[in-house]
């Protein structure tokens, strides 16, 4: 059964995202980090080269209709569809996009969700609709950790 797992109430959705982007490599497998845009995939990309300058996390922005990365454990993306993915990606969603509509839906999904009003009520619309979908659903409140 696929898993939606939701981070709310998250202070900081940058540094939340690089460090669950690096537990995600950590526990292996391939992990692919959706973006709403190319402008927000290429401040994402920055933010991964600069996070924690004593550590590396091998990553490498990817373009939709290419072969999916295999020489790195962590892809940078966007698109206005959802790519087919290698079985077992976890998939980090940093854009609005319901993954169990992907052509093949990830077993994992992390969705990242700030402190506002708006985003926590568009937060609770995925959480309805991964639930209806038959996504099984992990919930962490960050408020006062991240």
């Amino acid at each position: 059964m696929p898993k939606a797992t939701f981070y709310t109430h998250v202070g900081d959705p940058a540094a939340f995202v690089c460090r669950l982007a690096e537990r995600a490599v950590k526990s292996g497998g391939k992990v692919l980090l959706w973006a709403d845009s190319p402008e927000t995939a290429e401040r994402l990309d920055r933010q991964l080269w600069q996070f924690e300058p004593e550590s590396f996390l091998p990553h490498e922005l990817w373009a939709h209709g290419r072969a999916f990365p295999q020489n790195v454990p962590l892809a940078v993306a966007c698109g206005d569809e959802l790519p087919d993915l290698p079985p077992d990606t976890v998939v980090l969603n940093a854009s609005p996009d319901f993954w169990y509509d992907a052509p093949s839906p990830p077993a994992r999904v992390l969705e990242i969700v700030g402190t506002g009003l708006e985003e926590l009520a568009d937060a609770r619309e995925r959480f309805k609709a991964y639930r209806k979908q038959g996504f099984e659903i992990e919930h962490h409140n960050m408020q006062g950790k991240a």
